[in-house]
């Protein structure tokens, strides 16, 4: 799959920067380069799109305050219309943390997606819409011939079963080898900066936790966790000795941004069409035949 994520009419900066932090999102398979003009319409992005591949046209709006997102797929719809409850930015969940994570190698492939609370068989009809049109959005995953290599981004989108409200959170997946303590983790994976020993009077009591380097306060991370999960790995991983067969510790540090929305509408074409279904309104009366059949 591969999607094009443009904005329509005009938009304050705040939103302008989501435009480019959600291309970075869906990285590599988006146009993170596009640029829009004034004059540009919605046939021309989706004429646009069809030598290119694209299968997803993500547009966002905004009108005063309210900030919406649609999702289209092309080339006949249908087009899933959210209204963006809030939003942070990647900077702003950056700012919170102690040790950001940032890596432009963990945009070189495509995150991975997990979908909670989309029910099953028995989920409303926009519900199920609102899962596949998720999963086709992203690569779809085998598991007897993906890369482990690959899989360095996971976008999670949980949906709240009592107000239909989606969360949606972007985080890279990061690996360190399990049984080598934190002290000398610090010292094995620094990148550029290692601690300051030169107080100490062997490097001895600074592995053993018998004293803290000067510049202690700089290894602090938000995505230190004692309890880990931990995993042997099936093949190599980015980072030093996460090696095949060995057992490394996985964790999650959020990158951004983060989206809460809500579904209020869905078209049957791109952007046009029968409506199918309205928050506002209720199912029409073919609502959940015609979503099933989409």
């Amino acid at each position: 799959p591969r999607s094009m994520i443009v904005r329509r009419g005009n938009t304050s900066k705040h939103v302008a920067e989501l435009l480019l932090e959600l291309r970075k999102v869906m990285a590599p398979h988006t146009a993170l380069k596009l640029r829009e003009k004034a004059t540009n319409t919605l046939k021309d992005f989706v004429h646009a799109a069809q030598p290119l591949g694209v299968s997803h046209l993500l547009m966002l709006a905004q009108r005063e305050t309210q900030v919406n997102l649609r999702i289209a797929r092309l080339p006949a719809g249908p087009t899933l219309a959210l209204k963006i409850l809030a939003f942070e930015l990647a900077r702003t969940v950056r700012a919170a943390q102690k040790r950001p994570f940032d890596t432009t190698a963990a945009y070189a492939t495509a995150p991975l997606v997990v979908l909670n609370n989309f029910g099953a068989d028995e989920a409303a009809p926009h519900v199920k819409l609102l899962r596949v049109t998720f999963e086709a959005m992203f690569a779809p995953i085998d598991v007897s011939t993906v890369k482990l290599a690959d899989c360095r981004r996971v976008v999670l989108v949980e949906r709240d079963p009592a107000t239909d409200v989606l969360e949606l959170r972007h985080y890279a997946i990061r690996a360190s080898a399990s049984g080598v303590s934190k002290t000398v983790k610090r010292v094995v994976e620094a990148k550029g900066k290692t601690p300051d020993l030169s107080k100490l009077r062997d490097i001895s009591e600074y592995v053993r936790g018998l004293a803290r380097p000067a510049n202690d306060d700089a290894y602090g991370s938000d995505s230190e966790a004692e309890n880990d999960a931990k995993v042997v790995l099936a093949g190599k991983y980015a980072g030093r000795s996460n090696v095949k067969h060995r057992e490394s510790a996985i964790k999650l540090a959020e990158l951004g941004p983060r989206l809460t929305m809500k579904l209020y509408k869905v078209q049957r074409g791109v952007c046009d069409g029968d409506v199918l279904y309205h928050a506002f309104a209720g199912d029409r009366a073919t609502a959940g035949a015609d979503l099933s059949k989409q």
